[in-house]
């Protein structure tokens, strides 16, 4: 029955890991809720939880008093890893998007609420001419507005990758006007039309892309034992001999944003709960006071 799941649409597979999910975290789970969540038919969620009970016996059982599937002493996580992040992540999912989308509070729901993330408005058809440059490695004559300059830029780029900086996507480009690889934030593009045209240097050249770098961070030290314990937990650290170690490997083009995200660049800062192990890092990558680590987290151009 498991080659059952094998041929399953995308999103019958994460209905059935709604259901899954939902039924262990918070022991019930029931049609109407599946059929609101993912805005299908009742007899599409019917067929849902009957193809799960089928694969899977031992894991469900409907409730006819209470009208809700409730999982069984025998259940064991089948489809999804059971883990508490994968949970939180499936919250955040549907607490993160539209807000029309989330269900109301109804009986064996954990309400849930998540701070707004930015929706910067980008044009659809600026990112597809982008991303259809990366694809065929061509290149862009675009009109871009930096923080920089007061009044928007003809710049000619050959952008080879997407990266997001922890609040925002940028697109990682060969600028011709700097002779250099750098990141431009995409919400900042006003036109872009494509260059037939191959790009002047090579994507092996830009060394801060193809270079991963190590950054240890760690629980404030102005915490007690106790507090940076909890700390190590919540960043999932590992003890390095006396110590708690978070130890982060990312592309070095990225460093600077982990850096910014999370106040590693500000001394003494007592709301940061984690700082960098070895604080030369701040100017190794580039950066020095909060100040020009905000110029750099706007993009480079």
């Amino acid at each position: 029955m498991i080659r059952t799941l094998d041929n399953l649409g995308f999103s019958q597979r994460q209905r059935l890991t709604f259901i899954e999910s939902v039924a262990y975290w918070e022991g019930a789970v029931d049609r109407p809720r599946v059929s609101r969540v993912f805005n299908v038919s009742g007899n599409h969620v019917t067929k849902d939880f009957r193809l799960y009970k089928d694969t899977f016996p031992g894991n469900i059982k409907y409730d006819e008093r209470s009208r809700v599937y409730r999982p069984l002493p025998t259940f064991k996580p089948r489809i999804g890893k059971g883990s508490a992040e994968e949970y939180l992540a499936l919250l955040r999912t549907f607490t993160d998007g539209d807000k029309s989308a989330t269900v109301p509070a109804m009986a064996g729901m954990v309400a849930a609420d998540a701070v707004p993330q930015p929706k910067g408005k980008l044009e659809s058809a600026v990112l597809n001419t982008i991303t259809r440059a990366i694809s065929s490695r061509t290149g862009l004559a675009v009109t871009y507005q930096s923080l920089r300059n007061g009044k928007p830029r003809e710049r000619r780029i050959w952008p080879h990758a997407l990266v997001f900086g922890g609040t925002r996507w940028h697109a990682r480009v060969f600028d011709e006007s700097e002779a250099k690889f750098i990141d431009l934030v995409l919400q900042r593009f006003i036109r872009a039309k494509p260059i037939e045209m191959s790009a002047p240097v090579e994507v092996d050249q830009d060394v801060e892309w193809n270079t991963f770098v190590s950054l240890d961070a760690r629980p404030n030290r102005a915490f007690t034992p106790s507090q940076a314990e909890v700390v190590a937990q919540e960043f999932g650290m590992k003890q390095v001999g006396r110590q708690w170690i978070w130890q982060v490997r990312l592309r070095q083009c990225l460093a600077q944003y982990f850096i910014y995200l999370y106040r590693l660049d500000l001394a003494d800062d007592p709301r940061r709960l984690i700082e960098l192990a070895d604080k030369r890092a701040i100017e190794r990558y580039g950066l020095g006071t909060r100040g020009k680590v905000a110029k750099s987290a706007k993009g480079t151009g």
